[in-house]
């Protein structure tokens, strides 16, 4: 194991090695070009890219590595001054004198590249490149560079301080989001993903700026600086900030070449002078950059923020599609405007045919409902509005609404999540009806039937109902006698006649141990009467088989109340009891109607 690690080991360091031979390489062949096309006999560079190539590359290395980078920016530097100004000392004070801007720029952009490696990913990332790289790395390598510059060329210090500063800041603004793209692989990712038509549009659009930038600076006849920025703008909104850094770079490459040996816009300034031309060139780019590097950054902002709400879109349509949720989002009207999911199964019809429907439109039975939480999830912004809903073939619906927002927080309607509850409902009543159902008879226990019978009461639509109470005959006997297993099944057996005996619209009920109860919905005293004695009779007719092969005679006592103005449940229940021990004080099995 200690072998391989020391390989690997090895490996990382041979490469990082490698690495930084390349930025010196590539540092040299940037620095001895630039000081070549851009420099007046010799002097500061009008623009100065190198030190971006370094400082992308150290973007990309962990901060181990970063002393290998400065020194390959070091020698890089010193090479190329050696090898175009045949410059001794000054080589090396000249590469010193970039070194702390290098890792000024490198320390302050690293913390606001994205997790995705992206530099300029949105409008805070621009400003803390543009403060980074635009002023505060190359304020620090203008004093000791203007210096070195002073002494090496003669040239003024105030004109030395001026263009050092600018040509760097230039440098590190206009070429470092370039390299830092190229070196991550964002430009040939981003080529890679483009159609064949994409990439001849790509192609055609820098093409135009060559082109144009080209003919401007090749005349000196007309001030014609304002034209290439025409195809910039339409590079920028087309090709986002990758195209808008390069085809800047060209500009830049092209303007400064042509500035430097007097052609172009720049040679028509009044002042004339190479600082002069310098500095106006250099004030030029940096009106080209400032004003496209925010848009193209907003515009890339934008744009990865409809990706993912176009991701997350569909996201929402298969979650929603897959499940039995249906999505739908209404405008302030109550106008359909989006749906995702089933809506087949909970309207009947497809997503699509939804679209631009009316709440109210949508389902008659359910419309006043769905419309009423529409209305209170608007006039409640914070909450929830829901709507539980019974369709006409016996489903339920579950509706809710909650208010939704635009970006800049004006109301844009409501979004309705919408299922199919029935299930639920289902469920609930079970669960309702098992908890007023008496575990033994299966039928109502005794809160489940006072509950009944005291909205049946407080019905004003209640034309007429009695209430019969019903009392096993010596049922203490036959649990004493037979056991209570016996007793048991005499209570099941009293109740499942009770239950065959009165009508659907009635109620049968134990209230506890033998006592039963009976609602009878109806005002007629005889129909009442007739219903009470043929369960007095049924019971009494046919004995009782127990499940161990006994069978037991079984007789009911039975009590009879009708239900008069002013008379309450208790008063009913109290009169129905009275009439009913009567009939057991009268000899049982039998029924009495109270007084």
């Amino acid at each position: 194991m200690g072998r391989v690690a020391d390989t690997i080991r090895a490996a990382v360091t041979l490469r990082s090695a490698s690495k930084a031979i390349a930025a010196a390489g590539l540092y040299f062949a940037l620095a001895a070009s630039t000081i070549h096309l851009t420099s007046y006999e010799g002097s500061i560079a009008t623009v100065w890219p190198a030190n971006a190539v370094v400082v992308a590359m150290m973007l990309q290395r962990p901060r181990g590595e970063w002393p290998l980078y400065l020194l390959a920016a070091l020698l890089g530097n010193g090479a190329a001054n050696m090898a175009v100004r045949g410059a001794g000392v000054g080589s090396l004070m000249l590469g010193l004198s970039n070194l702390p801007e290098i890792l000024i720029a490198a320390w302050g952009l690293r913390r606001g590249v994205s997790a995705d490696n992206k530099l300029l990913h949105d409008k805070g990332s621009v400003i803390r490149f543009i403060f980074w790289s635009g002023l505060l790395a190359p304020a620090a390598s203008t004093g000791f560079g203007a210096l070195t510059a002073y002494l090496m060329f003669g040239q003024p210090i105030g004109e030395s301080v001026a263009i050092w500063f600018a040509a760097d800041a230039l440098g590190l603004l206009v070429f470092t989001p370039f390299f830092h793209c190229l070196f991550a692989g964002q430009y040939l990712q981003c080529f890679r993903s483009k159609s064949g038509a994409e990439r001849l549009q790509t192609l055609a659009l820098q093409a135009v700026v060559v082109v144009v930038a080209a003919a401007v600076f090749r005349q000196s006849d007309f001030p014609l600086l304002f034209v290439p920025i025409l195809p910039l703008i339409l590079v920028t909104f087309r090709l986002g900030w990758l195209g808008t850094n390069l085809a800047v770079m060209l500009i830049a490459a092209i303007g400064a070449v042509a500035t430097m040996h007097g052609a172009g816009p720049v040679s028509l300034v009044s002042w004339q002078g190479f600082w002069v031309e310098a500095a106006f060139f250099q004030v030029y780019l940096a009106f080209l950059l400032l004003t496209n590097m925010p848009i193209a950054a907003s515009l890339d902002e934008r744009r990865a923020l409809l990706d993912k709400l176009a991701q997350r879109e569909r996201a929402i349509h298969v979650l929603a599609e897959s499940s039995s949720v249906l999505l739908v989002n209404f405008s302030p009207a109550g106008r359909v405007t989006q749906v995702a999911g089933d809506a087949v199964s909970i309207f009947g019809r497809s997503a699509q045919d939804l679209i631009g429907e009316d709440i109210l439109d949508l389902q008659e039975v359910c419309a006043d409902a769905l419309m009423s939480a529409h209305v209170e999830a608007i006039d409640n912004p914070q909450g929830r509005a829901i709507a539980e809903i019974e369709l006409e073939d016996g489903r339920w619906i579950e509706a809710t609404f909650c208010a939704c927002y635009d970006s800049e927080g004006q109301f844009a309607g409501s979004i309705a999540t919408i299922l199919d509850a029935t299930r639920r409902k289902l469920r609930e009543r079970q669960l309702a009806d098992a908890a007023h159902t008496d575990e033994l008879t299966g039928v109502l226990n005794r809160a489940g039937f006072m509950e009944r019978f005291e909205a049946a009461i407080a019905d004003e639509r209640t034309t007429g109902i009695s209430l019969a109470l019903i009392d096993v005959d010596r049922f203490k006997s036959i649990n004493d006698d037979f056991g209570h297993p016996a007793g048991d099944a005499v209570l099941r057996e009293i109740a499942a006649r009770l239950v065959s005996e009165v009508r659907d619209t009635d109620l049968v009920g134990r209230l506890g141990g033998d006592e039963f109860v009976i609602l009878l919905r109806t005002g007629s005293t005889e129909v009442a009467q007739g219903i009470c004695r043929r369960i007095v009779d049924r019971v009494a007719s046919e004995a009782v088989y127990l499940p161990f092969g006994q069978d037991i005679s079984a007789q009911i006592s039975c009590g009879l109340v009708y239900h008069i103005a002013g008379l309450g449940v208790e008063d009913m229940i109290h009169n129905a009891d009275a009439a009913l021990y009567a009939a057991k004080r009268s000899g049982r099995n039998q029924l009495q109607v109270a007084a």
